[in-house]
């Protein structure tokens, strides 16, 4: 078999931009639970209104450090403290792109973790009340305090359905239009997409 050219850059699919622990830590488990190879996920930080500019920096330094190069990218952020015309810039920076796509949750992540217990409805989000609502309901499916980006507490997450991304895709069915206003995510059909093109 011959070696592959130390010069050669190897092509990959995908790429997930995420810019927060739980979010690396879920879709890491995910890629590996359901064999995706061709995928990779990127952690960065928190850039606000510059999410996709400053996601796409970080991409381009990653690919030339380790010697890969992708065909899509996906950003995979939730709103927090995002102003209004932030999450306007980045979707409309993101639907510039033909390679890029955003993955939005509002108000966090944690509302698609939650979908893997329940049905998840429209409704107009508070960034600070969602966040505590997010982790007690969170603690109570659990058993135990829900801490952010614990490994363990995200397996069982995912665990707790024999069909995890199903069952969390049906229960945000309401929820799939982003929208700063209400719940939201889009995770769902995201997810879909990628475990039926691996």
């Amino acid at each position: 078999m011959a070696r592959q050219s130390k010069s050669k850059v190897k092509q990959l699919k995908n790429l997930l931009i995420v810019d927060g622990d739980t979010e690396e830590r879920y879709f890491k488990n995910i890629l590996q639970r359901y064999n995706m190879s061709a995928k990779d996920v990127k952690r960065v930080a928190p850039s606000g209104g510059n999410a996709v500019t400053s996601a796409l920096s970080e991409a381009r330094s990653f690919e030339a450090t380790m010697r890969k190069q992708y065909l899509n990218y996906y950003i995979i952020i939730d709103r927090d403290f995002l102003s209004r015309d932030e999450f306007e810039r980045i979707r409309r920076e993101a639907n510039q792109m033909h390679n890029v796509e955003l993955i939005f949750s509002n108000v966090a992540f944690e509302v698609w973790l939650l979908a893997h217990y329940q049905r998840m409805t429209a409704r107009p989000v508070d960034a600070d009340v969602d966040n505590a609502r997010y982790r007690r309901e969170l603690s109570n499916c659990l058993n135990e305090p829900y801490k952010k980006g614990n490994s363990v507490q995200l397996d069982r997450i995912i665990s707790s359905a024999e069909h995890p991304i199903d069952t969390a895709f049906n229960n945000t069915s309401a929820i799939q239009e982003l929208n700063y206003d209400n719940q939201c995510t889009n995770v769902g059909p995201f997810l879909r997409q990628l475990v039926a093109n691996r």
